[in-house]
C-alpha cells in the first residue's frame, strides 16, 4: 500500500485535497468516485513518479499489477447470472429503504465481474448528477439492453420499480433456464460429433498408412471404395495442415455468411421447415415471445414500444419480420389478436386464442405468463426428448461411417485369399 495525494472536485465544482493509502491510481480514482468526487491529479506522496512501461521496474510493475480477471471479463461480458442478482438484490435494498445511490455503491463493491463493476460505479455517479436510473444505465447497452432500460423507465414514472426489478429478475432468470436447456441438448450430439472426428482423423493417419503398406507389397489391384480412402488418408497425411487449417477458415466463413441477412433468412427457413428442428424452434420462438411481451405489459410499457422490444429478443427472421407487421397493424388500430392471427404458420394456435382472451378480459400480462410458462416446459420436454432421438441417429452414422471403412479395408484382403 502507497500513500497518494489527491485534488478532485465535488459535484458543485468545489475543490478538495486529501491522502489516501491504496495499492496504485486506479484505486484511488474509483474510491474518489465512489465517494461523489471527480479526480483531477492524483500523485505519489513524497514526490514519487510512476515509471513508464518501457524501463525495467516499470515494465515488471505492470506485469505485476496485470490483471487477468479485467481482461476475461471484458471478453465475456455480463453474464445473465450477474443481471439477475443484481436486479433482484436492488429490488430487495431499495424496498427495504435504502437510497438508490447507496444500494449501488453496495452493489458495485459485492460485484466480482470488473466490467460490471465500473458500470455499477458509473450509474452511482450518474444519479448523483440528478440523472434518472433509466437514463445512467442506458448508457451501457452492452449490459443493459432495451427491454431492461425500458422496464426500469416505466417502473421509476409509476413508483413500481422495485416490482419492476422484481419482474426483471424473474423475466432474466427464465430466459437463462430456456438457453441452459437449449446449450443442454446441444451438448451430447456436439461431444460425439467432435470425439468422431477425432478418431477418423487418428484412423486416416495412423492405420490405414500401415493396412495399405500391405496392400502396396502385395501389389494387388484395388476396388474403388479401397482406392478413395487410402488417397484420402494419404492427402490427410501429407496435407494436414491445409486439412486442419481449412476447419477454422470454414467455420468462420459460415459464421460470416449465416450473419448476413440473406443467410439469417436461409437458417431461419430451415429450422422451421426440418423436422423435428421446426417443432423445437416455434416451441422456442412462441416462449420467448410470451415471456418477454408479458414481462413488458406488466411492467407498464405501451404495447407498441412492448412490440418493438419484443422482435429485438427474438433470433429467427420469419417472427422478427411477424413483429414489424404487428406492430404496423397495432399502430393502425387493430387489435393484437387480429394482427398475430394472420401467423397462424408460426404462431401455434394457443397463442392467438390467449392472445384474444386476455385483450378481452384485460389481462393480456397474466394470460401471456402463463403461455410462457407452458412452452418453457414444453421446450423442456423437446430438448429431452432431442437427446432421445439424436442419439439413435449418431449411431447409425457411426455405425455406417465405420462399416464403409471395414468393407473397404477388408474386401481387397478376401480378393488376396482368394488368388491363393
Amino acid at each position: 500500500m502507497s500513500s497518494y495525494l489527491y485534488v478532485a472536485k465535488n459535484l458543485k465544482g468545489e475543490s478538495e485535497t486529501g491522502t489516501i493509502e491504496a495499492k496504485d491510481k486506479v484505486e484511488v480514482a474509483r474510491g474518489l468516485r465512489r465517494q461523489g468526487f471527480v479526480p483531477v491529479t492524483i500523485e505519489l506522496k513524497g514526490g514519487g513518479k510512476t515509471k513508464n512501461f518501457g524501463g525495467g521496474g516499470g515494465f515488471l510493475q505492470y506485469l505485476l499489477r496485470f490483471d487477468v480477471n479485467r481482461v476475461l471479463d471484458s471478453i465475456r461480458g455480463v453474464s445473465l447470472t450477474d443481471k439477475i442478482m443484481f436486479s433482484r438484490h436492488l429490488a430487495v435494498m431499495v424496498s427495504a429503504g435504502v437510497s438508490l445511490n447507496r444500494a449501488l455503491e453496495v452493489l458495485s463493491r459485492q460485484t466480482k465481474n470488473i466490467s460490471f463493476q465500473n458500470a455499477i460505479s458509473s450509474v452511482e455517479m450518474g444519479i448523483r448528477k440528478g440523472e434518472r436510473i433509466a437514463d445512467a444505465i442506458e448508457k451501457y447497452p452492452k449490459i443493459f439492453d432495451n427491454l431492461y432500460v425500458s422496464m426500469v423507465r416505466s417502473g421509476d414514472a409509476t413508483g413500481k420499480l422495485t416490482e419492476v426489478l422484481e419482474l426483471l429478475a424473474d423475466h432474466l432468470k427464465k430466459e437463462h433456464d430456456l438457453r441452459s436447456r437449449i446449450k443442454g441438448a446441444l451438448m451430447y450430439p456436439s461431444v460425439i460429433v467432435v470425439a468422431m472426428g477425432g478418431i477418423g482423423a487418428l484412423m486416416m493417419t495412423m492405420v490405414v498408412p500401415k493396412i495399405s503398406a500391405i496392400f502396396l507389397d502385395l501389389d494387388v489391384d484395388l476396388p474403388f471404395l479401397t482406392t478413395v480412402v487410402i488417397n484420402t488418408s494419404n492427402f490427410i497425411r501429407d496435407y494436414w495442415y491445409i486439412v486442419f487449417g481449412s476447419v477454422p477458415i470454414f467455420l468462420f466463413l459460415f459464421k460470416k455468411s449465416a450473419s448476413t441477412k440473406k443467410g439469417k433468412k436461409f437458417l431461419s427457413g430451415a429450422f422451421l421447415k426440418i423436422p423435428v428442428l421446426n417443432g423445437i424452434t416455434r416451441k422456442i420462438n412462441s416462449a420467448r415471445f410470451s415471456r418477454t411481451l408479458s414481462s413488458l405489459v406488466e411492467g407498464g410499457v405501451p404495447i407498441l414500444k412492448s412490440i418493438i422490444i419484443t422482435r429485438d429478443t427474438l433470433g429467427n427472421v420469419y417472427y422478427r419480420e411477424s413483429m414489424d407487421k404487428v406492430h404496423k397493424d397495432v399502430q393502425q388500430g387493430t387489435s393484437l389478436y387480429e394482427a398475430i392471427s394472420k401467423f397462424e404458420n408460426i404462431y401455434p394456435g394457443l397463442i392467438v386464442q390467449m392472445v384474444r382472451v386476455g385483450e378481452e378480459s384485460g389481462a393480456l400480462g397474466s394470460v401471456l405468463n402463463r403461455i410462457a410458462e407452458f412452452y418453457e416446459e414444453e421446450v423442456d420436454n423437446a430438448t429431452k426428448n432431442l437427446s432421445s432421438i439424436v442419439e439413435p441417429v449418431l449411431m447409425l452414422i457411426i455405425g455406417a461411417v465405420v462399416g464403409v471403412f471395414a468393407v473397404s479395408m477388408i474386401q481387397p484382403m478376401y480378393s488376396i485369399m482368394g488368388n491363393v
